[in-house]
């Protein structure tokens, strides 16, 4: 007769370990998206940042997160952006017009290119 409530018990035991996962993966969930908000906003502003350093900044502020570091070097800028819940690094080049122009490729027919700049644009 002590047995007749024990499926009850078991019953709230296997709930309570559904609920904790549940919120488990909630947490996860919310750590994602924040991750991946902090990495479309780093990319945002290493793009901008590729064509007008000086706006990074504030490209940073406008999409809710902080300027954390800026490293331009030639055509190449990387950008670290610090949101709420996350950090995020993204890297952007900018090509000057005509880079086309530079490239070399493997074609038979004798093409003549121009000489490539080897410093960004002013």
């Amino acid at each position: 007769m002590g047995e007749r409530g024990s499926i009850s018990l078991f019953g709230v035991g296997v709930i309570a370990v559904i609920a904790v996962m549940i919120l488990l993966a909630g947490h996860l969930g919310a750590a994602a998206a924040q991750r991946a908000r902090a990495a479309a906003i780093a990319d945002v502003v290493a793009m901008a940042a590729a064509a007008e350093p000086h706006i990074a900044e504030e490209m940073a502020a406008v999409n809710g997160a902080e300027l954390v570091g800026l490293h331009r070097e030639a055509f190449e800028v990387e950008v670290v952006v610090r949101t709420a819940g996350a950090s995020a690094v993204a890297r952007a080049e900018l090509l000057p017009a005509g880079w086309w122009n530079c490239q070399s490729f493997p074609v038979s027919d004798p093409v003549q290119f121009e000489s490539c700049p080897s410093t960004p644009p002013k």
